[in-house]
């Protein structure tokens, strides 16, 4: 079975490695930028003006991870958890996690499954080529981000840490795992991929609005901890914050627990 699945893998990541190299170049690109970014802000003493111009309500808010992000180290980690790279890296991962429902959709899976294949090893190829790329990206995200800081920041400045960057790739990996997970589940049971990733993401911005109000507006507050956004929390960590390893072990849990129920579906739905 394993082997069928890394065979299976192999044709997989072959499909998907030019969207996961442009994806990869423009994150790592926009990685490095954002050291750049910070250090033209450093010189121009620029970080106090940037946090006088926040509203007060805000900072309150916020609290200190406000101040915190209106710093150099602030700066840089902004590209491990920015809206537009966060939704990126999902909507990949939930592209990839799809496949099944695609192949089902294409009648892949015929041709597929009339050689000796396991239905398992098809939810065993999804999750090792989402692990892959995924894990690649956040890898080179890392990358980028430490190569600006060591050729391209003067030694005066305060830099992140790169158990700091590491932390904050965990967390990055961590949520994307977590909607990966039920993004497979959700194939599983789909006869058509569109429907598998529009259900999944649809839950996803539903999730993320929900925690994102929970923070800031009281009747909300309760039903927040539901989202797996609640979970991700990087703020805390640029604050200095050691990664909370509980809110980890829920993500990875809940995206782990996506691709059994996978398991469980597929190995049992008419095909």
């Amino acid at each position: 079975m394993i082997r069928a699945a890394l065979v299976l893998a192999r044709h997989s990541l072959t499909r998907v490695r030019m969207v996961a190299i442009a994806m990869a170049a423009v994150l790592v690109g926009f990685q490095f930028l954002l050291t750049q970014v910070a250090v033209v802000l450093d010189r121009n003493q620029a970080f106090g003006a940037l946090a006088t111009m926040v509203p007060d309500f805000m900072r309150e808010m916020a609290g200190p991870s406000m101040l915190a992000f209106m710093s150099f180290s602030g700066i840089v980690a902004l590209g491990f958890f920015h809206p537009i790279v966060l939704s990126s890296l999902l909507g990949l991962a939930i592209a990839i996690a799809t496949e099944p429902a695609g192949e089902v959709e294409t009648r892949f899976d015929d041709l597929t499954l009339t050689r000796p294949v396991p239905r398992a090893a098809i939810i065993v190829r999804t999750v090792v080529v989402m692990t892959i790329v995924v894990g690649a990206i956040l890898t080179l995200m890392t990358i980028g981000s430490w190569t600006g800081l060591t050729c391209c920041t003067p030694t005066t400045v305060q830099r992140p840490s790169i158990g700091l960057l590491r932390s904050l790739a965990l967390g990055l990996g961590a949520i994307v795992w977590c909607w990966g997970g039920l993004a497979l589940a959700a194939a599983s049971a789909a006869r058509r991929r569109a429907v598998a990733a529009g259900m999944t993401g649809i839950a996803a911005l539903v999730a993320y609005l929900v925690d994102y109000l929970g923070r800031v507006w009281d009747p909300l507050s309760r039903v927040s901890p539901l989202s797996p956004f609640h979970y991700f929390e990087p703020m805390t960590v640029i604050t200095g914050a050691p990664l909370n390893i509980t809110n980890l072990a829920i993500l990875f849990a809940i995206g782990t627990g996506g691709a059994i129920v996978a398991h469980v579906i597929f190995g049992q739905r008419d095909l």
